[in-house]
């Protein structure tokens, strides 16, 4: 199918080619180098540029979407759609690669130059990006050095920078309680966050600091939330965003749980060879950590060795995030966004690992299954505050116990764990309580417990 037909020439795309810099040619070739890191096999003409700009022709799909990140980036501007191409043009927006246009400078000048493309990041679709460039991206990030500019004015201590961390605090409890159903909110405050910090105030190096990192903390809950509505490139560029952010910080703990949660990611997509070594990363880049992070960053590496098979890895994990623990005493000082990290919950995290495990390599099934079960109790007993956590692993501890043929216990954690669906969007939840529904259902005829849950179960999955 060929282009659409345009009418006119294209005065406004002559004009952003022109403050670009660029011939049609070398627009032709960068979009060629983002076309090849899409899953869409084609190659555009040097050439084809022309009929763009001569004939008013509009490029189908991502192409036009590309034409307009790739001109908006090059003359820093903000561009929307009909700012490039003829309004008569339906148009239908078209995902880009996770990690297209991070590949500025690292350091804070780099960093900077990104504010305004971040503050677009809710209003455009993205495609996750794995392999290499990847763990590249992620292996630059660890090795770039914080290099703020200097500032005197006492602005650390304005009041906004309070608002901004009780914003941030209030977004992690939401997602805690609620799971993906406040996504909008956060992607929202991420912009104004952003706005901040390339308005024309001047803010010292320390507000900076306080800035990126919230910045980071956002973009790290809103990848989650992105994750669990199961838009993968979206959070993959919530989290390359985040961590970017959290270097630019300096803050290698935050860096680190968002290495971790990216490698938590890679398992759920089958990415298990990227799992491991984000996972890796993680890990080193939380070896200076609080004990409660690294007990956390250790305990999702069990996730990682899990997705991939590796009982003797998920034991070394689980191990390493025991020992964590041992070493924390109870006043022990902690980031603020690990308010959530108990015993509890690495627990819980530890237990859905095993049964990750038992589905991947059925052999371990008998050993490990009775092992998750007792893990991920406590997280289904003690759900207040944690609900999405305790339906996700209620669910999962009910898969356990049916799995076992433990229908009395099974029954037992599908009744909590329905309780809790009310509020919950997660599309990785949902999707959990029907493969429970779909385990109890083999178990229909015996029991009218079992039955009678199963009800429950189909009144609580949306249709």
């Amino acid at each position: 199918m060929a282009p659409s037909a345009g009418r006119e020439p294209n005065e406004r795309l002559r004009l952003l080619m022109h403050a670009a810099g660029w011939t049609p040619e070398a627009l032709a070739h960068r979009v060629n180098l983002v076309l090849a890191r899409t899953p869409h096999a084609r190659t555009l003409h040097l050439k084809t540029p022309f009929a763009w700009v001569r004939r008013g022709q509009t490029p189908h799909a991502p192409v036009a979407d590309i034409v307009v990140d790739l001109l908006a980036r090059a003359t820093g501007r903000t561009l929307e759609f009909e700012d490039v191409w003829p309004r008569a043009h339906t148009h239908l927006c078209q995902a880009v690669p996770a990690d297209s246009g991070l590949d500025v400078p690292w350091g804070h000048d780099g960093t900077r130059r990104l504010l305004e493309e971040w503050s677009m990041i809710t209003r455009r679709a993205f495609v996750s990006v794995w392999g290499p460039g990847l763990i590249g991206s992620s292996r630059h990030a660890l090795a770039m050095t914080p290099d703020h500019a200097s500032g005197s004015e006492p602005w650390d201590t304005d009041p906004v920078l309070d608002l901004v961390d009780d914003i941030v605090a209030k977004a992690r409890t939401l997602d805690d309680r609620h799971g993906s159903l406040g996504a909008a909110f956060v992607g929202e405050q991420f912009t104004v966050v952003a706005r901040l910090l390339r308005g024309p105030t001047r803010h010292g190096a320390a507000a900076e600091r306080r800035l990126f990192a919230a910045l980071a903390q956002l973009a790290q809950t809103a990848g989650f939330m992105a994750h669990e509505q199961a838009r993968e490139g979206t959070a993959q560029r919530w989290y390359l965003s985040g961590l970017r952010a959290a270097r630019t910080a300096g803050d290698a703990t935050l860096a680190a749980s968002i290495l971790a949660l990216m490698s938590n990611q890679a398992t759920v997509c089958a990415k298990h060879s990227e799992a491991l070594q984000l996972s890796w990363l993680a890990q080193q880049e939380a070896r200076q950590a609080a004990a409660p992070v690294r007990a956390l960053i250790h305990t999702r590496a069990c996730l990682a060795h899990a997705g991939a098979g590796d009982l003797s890895g998920y034991q070394r994990a689980r191990e390493s995030g025991l020992a964590a623990v041992a070493d924390t005493p109870p006043d022990t000082p902690r980031p603020q966004w690990t308010s959530y990290v108990d015993t509890i919950e690495l627990d819980a995290i530890a237990g859905r690992a095993l049964v990750l495990l038992g589905d991947v390599a059925p052999h371990h099934q008998p050993a490990v299954l009775p092992r998750a079960g007792a893990l991920l109790a406590g997280r289904v007993e003690h759900p207040i505050g944690h609900e999405r956590s305790a339906l996700r692993h209620g669910a999962l501890q009910a898969l356990a116990h049916a799995a076992r043929s433990d229908l009395d216990q099974a029954v037992r954690a599908a009744r909590a764990t329905v309780d809790l669906t009310p509020g919950i969007t997660s599309v990785h939840c949902v999707d959990l309580l029907r493969r429970l529904h779909t385990a109890l259902d083999a178990h229909r005829h015996r029991t009218t417990d079992v039955r009678n849950v199963l009800l429950a179960l189909e009144r609580a999955i949306p249709a």
